[in-house]
């Protein structure tokens, strides 16, 4: 039986084999520069993703440095309208009270003490302090009406107090302490007859304590309690 088997011979000459070894390490240089890519890829990937945490570290301590610098602009603000208030507290008590530096200082002391107790930062209390100090010749007075004028404030504008408002308030208890016993009504307070009365035609003190008193009295009736305040004050004999 005929075998149908076809055999090739291929023979290579030197420069074929040559050629085959060059291949072979050419092939083999190949993947090395394929292992060599991919590595430097995982490296490149390592260094993007080291690149990218440094970039997110860098936009972190940025906007950790944008926040300390909003906080230092705002204390710096802070700070400047408290000299400021302070400052025009100490030229009217001198104007109007011939005050001394320590009187005025009493002053500053009773409202760090008052913001302690309440909402009021003592920035805010000092507009309103220095607003009142223009009704008022004794500081004795001011000491009376500042705790009221605290609570007519947190009672108003709560949190949302400023400057402007403290003064607002003042403003209207000066003119009711002058004698304008109507001023309050717009916030929903108002004095009994005898009550005008003192504050129209009384001494100081007797027209601060009136003035507390008509205020706290209208805040106890609204919280269920007699009105004490309201009645005529008894006056000394």
């Amino acid at each position: 039986m005929a075998d149908n088997t076809v055999e090739y011979k291929i023979k290579l000459k030197g420069e074929g084999a040559d050629s085959v070894d060059k291949l072979k390490h050419l092939v083999e240089g190949l993947g090395g520069s394929i292992e060599q890519a991919k590595n430097s890829s995982e490296g490149l990937k390592t260094s993007l993703l080291n690149f990218n945490q440094a970039v997110g570290a860098i936009q972190n301590v940025a906007a950790a440095f944008s926040q300390v610098s909003s906080a230092v602009s705002g204390m710096t603000q802070f700070y400047a309208a408290q000299v400021e208030a302070e400052t025009k507290l100490q030229t009217v008590m001198r104007n109007t009270m011939n005050a001394s530096d320590a009187e005025v200082q009493s002053i500053k002391d009773l409202c760090s003490a008052q913001q302690e107790l309440g909402v009021i930062g003592d920035e805010v209390q000092l507009a309103g302090v220095q607003e009142l100090a223009t009704y008022a010749s004794k500081k004795s007075s001011l000491e009376t009406l500042i705790p009221v004028m605290n609570d007519m404030i947190a009672q108003q504008y709560g949190f949302n107090a400023t400057q402007e408002s403290a003064v607002n308030i003042a403003t209207m208890m000066g003119k009711v302490f002058a004698g304008q016993t109507s001023a309050l009504s717009r916030y929903g307070y108002t004095f009994s007859e005898a009550q005008e009365q003192i504050l129209k035609f009384d001494t100081e003190e007797e027209k601060a304590a009136t003035l507390a008193e008509g205020v706290c009295g209208r805040r106890r009736s609204l919280a269920g309690y007699p009105a004490a305040a309201s009645l005529p004050r008894q006056r000394p004999a």
